[in-house]
């Protein structure tokens, strides 16, 4: 959601630039032949999805903006939050204005709402209802079993399950441009209802009594998952463990569609595994790296849904897979991460399964756990040609100890050593999370925005996935995610 006119600005902008991309792609496609024609397809239909998702946000701002509302209608108490921000747009307040009006800078309204106040106390949010004029209705309504889709879509908001979620990931997109009203039909939503159930029962496990009887719906959980970091609190658990769900549906699936990829021995030694690289694919960079996780029989989907975990390994029956969900359009910043799963990859290869879902780089469970630093520091010594740790003092003391100074001392000493600045800058990110210092922000803003790493990904795993895929819906909503 665009909560202030800074954000909409940079969106317009995001929006004329994938104008601008497809346009130049459809003028492109003709001459490159060499090319197939599906990842050709992928690529435009790729982009054209998040542009869609783009203008919604703008329009969704600008309806705000300049309507005359009277009611913002939420239908769950996990849905307050948006109801509060909509509703100071709606009335013509910026954040400032709201802060004047509690006594609060600016500066903590947009953390109220970026974190959509999931750290404001109860009295909080009613002085922030009672700043903004709002009168909120005195129902509340008993769980009933839902009757149509619109019954069903509020149903699995209790588990954290949005309307965007279901029509962008668990719909084809025929059925969701239906259920958007983007295209009018004279049935009724039953068809439509069905389809979704089949998809839930499919990917979460549940039936269809729980699906479409009162009682509430559980989240899937995954316990070696939980046993290895600290899950969220609150909505923000179910969240997560909904996203886990699916990814790991998703990995199963090309577990299974890949199922002829050979399986060799991982290197877990960072100059083995870099030698790796090189040698077979002659540079080190993502597309190498990819190529090289594909060679060593690991699978590797990419995932671009925003929020939730920040990657995942599965292994199951002895053979790898590895989810890459990260929301950087930075080629190096997904290089590090997908070293650092291939660490785990590597692991422990006499046992037949796997389960590391990553949680946030700066939680207190990735700082205190021997093998997240150890596969991260595998990750910045194959980028970094075995010198991680020796550019990383000498970025410390050319900084003289000053984390202020390191942005501007980081590019010299890559710059120096000859190494990609970016790989220089996700390391010292990582080394810094050590003291519980969040660099992640300064080392994004080091790297060239030169690329769309999810596409790169996406292409390599349509270029290596077999698509021996029997079941016909898991191969439609392995393409969703694809798109």
């Amino acid at each position: 959601m665009i909560t202030n006119e800074r954000q909409y600005k940079i969106t317009r902008s995001e929006v004329d630039r994938f104008r601008k991309a497809i346009s130049q792609l459809a003028s492109s496609q003709a001459a490159r032949t060499d090319v197939h024609p599906r990842l050709l397809q992928a690529e435009r239909e790729a982009m054209e999805s998040q542009l869609a998702d783009l203008q919604a946000e703008l329009a969704e701002y600008e309806r705000l903006k300049s309507a005359d509302l009277s009611v913002i209608t939420i239908n769950s108490f996990d849905e307050l939050a948006d109801g509060l921000i909509k509703a100071r747009i709606a009335s013509g307040l910026n954040q400032k204005a709201l802060g004047e009006r509690l006594g609060l800078k600016e500066q903590q309204i947009q953390r109220y709402e970026a974190e959509r106040y999931a750290s404001a106390s109860y009295q909080r949010l009613r002085e922030v209802a009672d700043a903004l004029g709002l009168r909120i209705k005195n129902e509340i309504l008993l769980p009933v079993a839902p009757g149509d889709f619109g019954g069903l879509v509020n149903k699995l908001r209790q588990v954290g399950l949005d309307r965007d979620f279901l029509l962008s990931r668990l719909l084809p997109s025929a059925d969701a441009a239906m259920a958007a009203g983007e295209i009018a039909t004279q049935d009724d939503d039953t068809a439509l209802t069905a389809k979704v159930g089949a998809a839930l029962e499919r990917v979460f496990g549940w039936t269809r009594d729980n699906l479409f009887g009162a009682q509430a719906l559980r989240a899937p959980r995954f316990a070696a998952a939980e046993a290895r970091f600290k899950m969220p609190a609150g909505r923000k658990q179910a969240i997560t463990s909904i996203y886990a769900a699916y990814a790991n549906y998703l990995a199963v699936v090309a577990l299974r569609g890949a199922s002829s990829l050979p399986v060799k021995a991982i290197p877990t030694d960072a100059a083995a595994m870099r030698r790796c690289i090189f040698q077979h694919r002659g540079a080190i960079d993502l597309r190498s790296a990819l190529q090289t996780a594909w060679d060593l029989g690991v699978a590797v989907l990419p995932l671009r849904d925003r929020g939730t975990f920040h990657g995942a390994c599965w292994r199951y029956e002895g053979r790898n897979v590895v989810v890459l969900k990260q929301t950087s359009r930075h080629e190096a910043r997904w290089t590090f991460d997908l070293l650092h799963e291939l660490f785990h990859a590597g692991q422990r290869p006499e046992s037949e399964t796997l389960e590391v879902v990553e949680a946030d780089e700066t939680s207190a469970e990735r700082r205190n756990s021997d093998e997240e630093i150890a596969a991260s520091q595998f990750a910045g010594e194959v980028l970094l040609d075995g010198k991680a740790e020796t550019l990383a003092q000498a970025c410390v003391k050319a900084a003289k100890g000053s984390v202020e100074r390191l942005k501007s001392v980081v590019p010299t000493v890559a710059a120096q050593n000859k190494v990609e600045v970016g790989a220089l800058a996700n390391y010292m990110a990582f080394r810094l999370s050590w003291q519980g210092v969040n660099w992640w922000g300064a080392a994004a803003n080091l790297q060239a925005d030169d690329g769309d790493p999810w596409t790169i990904a996406r292409d390599v795993f349509v270029e290596r996935f077999s698509y021996d895929v029997d079941n016909e819906l898991d191969r439609q909503l392995l393409d969703r995610a694809l798109h």
